[in-house]
């Protein structure tokens, strides 16, 4: 076999390899559990925009083609609307400052570090994009962590009124007067909405697809089942009450059971820097030979590059996922 053959079978075989990959990949990820209650609740929702599209005989789509819209803007704008819902005008500011500053390590990483020259172009354009996916990430932790400390309460205050009397359409008026950030901007958009004429079933579609939380979802589906099957919505809600504040429970026991994990980790960071430190204000020479020649550049690279590994997988293991 010659060798433009042997070359041709080698990529045939890496591309349908990485192929392969990708497939079981993609399976894996769409049979999660968060993928599956996502799937499912689409599943919900879809039937019921479907049902009110043809009772209402119009179809709002032909109103929002646009010439301008390609791949790139399918794929950023789903994340552009969530990163506005969950940090408002100043998350896209964030997000960027977010990418410059890690541009800026890349940079003096590549300027002192003694990094092998394929490595360079990596660090350039890894870190800025690492840096971007791990503040938009904070932000979503942040606005999630947020609205369920405050939702069992409004929760509750919907509660309350729905047994008075009072309409669902009007409760959710009253609770963004009531609740603080960011659950009141999200009622009061929902209830602005109801105002100007939109059905509550709509209403709903959005604002599930809007914070994409799984215990708002379940609050939606309550309010839909109520509406098409009848029955007491207090005492369904107030179920649901329960169910958010034992969730709310099990993810601040979680916290608390792998607070030992993320205390080591922080040590652990800190023992470096503490000792590089010590030996600096000691024997200042002796350190400075880590600095100063190839070799000892080359192991403090290693050296960074191993703590940096070992403190990922350790807080990839003391960092359960409790989000759904």
């Amino acid at each position: 076999m010659s060798l433009v053959n042997l070359i041709t079978f080698a990529a045939f075989a890496c591309v349908l390899l990485a192929g392969v990959m990708v497939v079981v990949l993609q399976d894996m990820r769409d049979n999660r559990p968060p993928s599956r209650i996502r799937q499912r609740m689409q599943k919900s929702f879809i039937a019921q925009g479907a049902h009110a599209a043809q009772a209402n005989k119009l179809d709002l789509d032909i109103f929002q083609a646009s010439r301008r819209d390609n791949v790139f803007t399918r794929w950023t704008g789903p994340r552009l609307a969530r990163l506005r819902t969950v940090a408002g005008a100043n998350g896209v500011r964030i997000v960027i400052v977010a990418a410059l500053a890690g541009e800026l390590v890349a940079v003096l990483t590549n300027t002192f570090a003694p990094l092998p020259d394929f490595a360079r172009p990596l660090v350039l354009v890894g870190l800025p994009v690492l840096a971007l996916v791990q503040a938009y990430r904070f932000l979503i932790e942040r606005f999630r962590k947020r609205f369920l400390d405050g939702f069992p309460d409004v929760i509750d205050m919907i509660v309350r009124a729905v047994r008075a009397g009072v309409p669902v359409t009007q409760v959710i008026g009253s609770a963004a007067s009531e609740c603080r950030d960011p659950l009141k901007s999200e009622f009061q958009l929902m209830a602005d909405s109801l105002q100007v004429g939109l059905d509550l079933d709509e209403v709903l579609t959005v604002a599930m697809r809007r914070i994409e939380i799984a215990d708002f979802s379940f609050f939606c589906v309550c309010l839909l089942l109520q509406r098409e099957t009848g029955g007491q919505l207090g005492e369904t809600l107030e179920n649901l009450s329960g169910i958010v504040r034992t969730r709310r429970e099990i993810r601040q026991k979680t916290k608390a059971l792998t607070g030992e994990a993320r205390i080591t980790t922080k040590i652990l960071a800190a023992i470096p820097v503490i000792i590089m430190s010590s030996m600096y204000a000691i024997n200042k020479p002796y350190l400075m030979i880590l600095f100063s020649t190839d070799s000892g550049q080359n192991l403090l690279t290693f050296g960074v590059v191993s703590i940096v590994m070992g403190l990922i997988v350790i807080g990839k293991m003391s960092k359960l996922d409790t989000s759904r």
